[in-house]
């Protein structure tokens, strides 16, 4: 359509549409509301507080020269890259990831290999500041990430590594061991989608190689096979959207682009050429474009930016120019999680640790409790394990006690209104506290029972920080029990004293003491799980494993009531809730599973399908900021 506009007195056309819905994608004039409208309708028009995504490169080499230059570029505007800051020290052959808020800078040769991890702030321009420390000092890795987590994988100490680990974004401090690659390798190329990060090409025992390979970002353990590159080639550079990963150049100066999609496994496909055959370059991204910069072509440093639109394929175009030519740089984009969901409800689950049958988990999932959907990355726990408990309020979810190789007594907590890593909160009562059961009000947390058997309450005040205070008894010691609650009273459920019991405490949250006999579940249960509105109790799942759910009417005293089946039997699954929807996540039986159900506590009737967690995952704790107790 022809659009005129009236700027300076001029009446005149608008050759070119505004860049993006930025708040810096200026469409200088004055616009008819129409006019206007029909930019809105193409997600075009800029809106006030958008910024747009910016990409960074930093480090690199040329010839006898390690660069500390940071340079930036904003993504979905043509033009010569900028001024950002300086890394910590001229560094070459690092890598780099980010998040939405930060970019991180890794490893690398600063004229000796460096283990260093560097972070700046993405809509700040400045000097990188220290992070911490990779688990193994290297350079010629690569790195991925999703919006709470970057994932550091291969490289060279010396000798060429298979080593992963990884860090949370937000946090600082030094990286922890993730698993393994498929071999050890070095000069690969990574990207990621909001789940998955994906490995490919490098140099390895063998030579060139053409190995894709990827692992959950959310989870810790080794890498899986994807498929092949359609080249085998070392130092492609790389770059996504949460659907497609583009690996381009490498080798002996190829020119090739090579696309996945990354949720699905397969050998990559032709995507197109970039303008020359080059090597060692960085790559980076927003929801849309893919940008790829600097190199080397035969050795010599360049400082060509070239990019792609990644829905399509095709060929790259120019794009503007480095402010230094050099080669083995890292990048990162402020557009990383650009198709990412955020915790923006107000009835947020989340679910930390577990156990996969393989590693003990530090991943903290979440999901909107009001909607369906599979579970996005939260954060970390400070100490990865399984069969701990979680309490929460409206504002701060805590996880009390776990088990790796020996019981645990920590707590930590979260704010649920922020990605990241968890902070210390302080410990439980004792120094081996695992499959205890939880519940809350508003203001207090509640830990009882636990492996011993024990029959200890303890509690905390979730707005501070410290130790568990002690509360009183259970009726009867046991473990692998569950706890809910009303605002003002809390429930512990079945357990194992010796064998599995179907007895009901309770307890008044406010006041302190002994619990109080309730009733008894339907069935005997242990490793079961639950969650409440403020009037109604339910209990579900157990060992053996069964599908049975149970409710009580938590005000009243009384047995259990049958409410229906979960979709699969299990046992050491999680529960929580809002006021009106239970989740139950996980599980195991012969294996783990992934499977999340829900249920409306209000009525009756057999759970829901959900969605999934990450991978299958095994007594993870859970908490909301919308449960029953609240």
């Amino acid at each position: 359509m022809a659009i005129s506009n009236w700027n300076a007195g001029i009446i005149r056309p608008v050759a070119v549409p505004p860049a993006g819905p930025y708040s810096n994608g200026a469409a200088p004039g004055v616009w008819t509301l129409d006019q206007a409208t029909f930019w809105i309708q193409q997600g075009l028009w800029p809106t006030a507080g958008n910024a747009a995504p910016v990409g960074l490169f930093g480090g690199g080499g040329a010839t006898g020269v390690n660069y500390n230059t940071i340079d930036q570029i904003v993504i979905a505007t043509l033009s010569n890259a900028t001024d950002f800051g300086d890394l910590i020290t001229g560094t070459k052959d690092l890598a780099g990831c980010s998040s939405s808020v930060r970019g991180l800078f890794a490893g690398g040769n600063t004229g000796s290999l460096t283990n260093v991890i560097q972070y700046v702030t993405l809509a700040t321009a400045g000097n990188a500041i220290d992070f911490g420390d990779l688990s193994v000092t290297r350079d010629r890795l690569a790195a991925c990430s999703n919006y709470v987590r970057g994932v550091f994988g291969g490289g060279d100490t010396g000798a060429i590594s298979n080593v992963i680990d990884y860090v949370t974004i937000a946090s600082s401090g030094n990286a922890t061991d993730f698993g393994d690659l498929l071999a050890a390798i070095r000069e690969l190329g990574a990207c990621s989608s909001s789940t998955r990060g994906v490995f490919a090409g490098g140099d390895g025992a063998s030579g060139y190689s053409n190995v894709i390979q990827y692992v959950t970002i959310a989870s810790t353990g080794n890498a899986t096979d994807f498929g092949d590159l359609t080249v085998a080639r070392n130092y492609p550079a790389s770059c996504a959207s949460d659907t497609r990963g583009l690996f381009a150049g490498g080798g002996a100066t190829t020119n090739i682009i090579d696309y996945i999609t990354i949720a699905s496994v397969g050998n990559a496909t032709d995507f197109g050429d970039l303008l020359a055959g080059i090597r060692e370059m960085g790559g980076c991204a927003s929801s849309t474009r893919g940008v790829f910069a600097g190199g080397a072509i035969s050795g010599t440093a360049q400082n060509v930016i070239q990019y792609v639109t990644i829905a399509s394929t095709g060929n790259s175009t120019d794009f503007g120019d480095l402010t230094v030519s050099r080669y083995t740089l890292g990048a990162s984009s402020s557009a990383a999680t650009a198709v990412q969901a955020t915790p923006t409800s107000s009835e947020i689950a989340l679910f930390g640790g577990g156990y996969n049958l393989t590693n003990f988990q530090t991943a903290i999932q979440y999901i909107n409790i009001a909607t369906t959907s599979n579970a996005y990355m939260f954060g970390d726990l400070t100490v990865a394990r399984y069969e701990l408990a979680g309490c929460g309020s409206s504002t701060r979810g805590v996880f009390g006690g776990g088990e790796t190789t020996s019981g645990l007594n920590v707590i930590d907590y979260v704010e649920f209104s922020t990605f990241g890593k968890a902070t210390d909160f302080g410990d439980l009562i004792g120094a081996s506290v695992y499959y205890l059961g939880a519940c809350s009000s508003s203001t207090r947390g509640l830990f009882g029972g636990g492996i011993g058997p024990t029959n200890v309450i303890s509690y905390i005040t979730i707005a501070s920080t410290g130790n568990a205070t002690d509360f009183g008894d259970l009726t009867v010691a046991r473990f692998a029990l569950a706890g809910c609650s009303s605002p003002t009273r809390g429930l512990f459920g079945g357990g194992d004293s010796g064998s599995a019991t179907n007895v009901i405490d309770y307890v008044t949250i406010a006041s302190t003491g002994n619990a109080t006999d309730f009733g008894d579940l339907t069935v005997t249960m242990r490793y079961l799980a639950s969650c409440s509105s403020s009037t109604r109790g339910i209990f579900g799942g157990g060992s053996g494993p069964i599908n049975v759910i149970s409710y009580v009417t938590i005000a009243s005293a009384g047995n259990a009531t049958d409410f229906g089946d979960l979709t699969v039997a299990r046992d050491n699954l999680s529960g929580c809730s809002s006021t009106t929807r239970g989740v139950f996540a996980g599980g195991g039986a012969v294996g783990t599973y992934n499977v999340i159900d829900y249920i409306t506590i209000a009525s009756t009737g057999n759970a829901t399908d959900f969605g999934d967690l990450s991978g299958g995952l095994y007594a993870c704790g859970a908490t909301s900021n919308a449960h029953g107790g609240l």
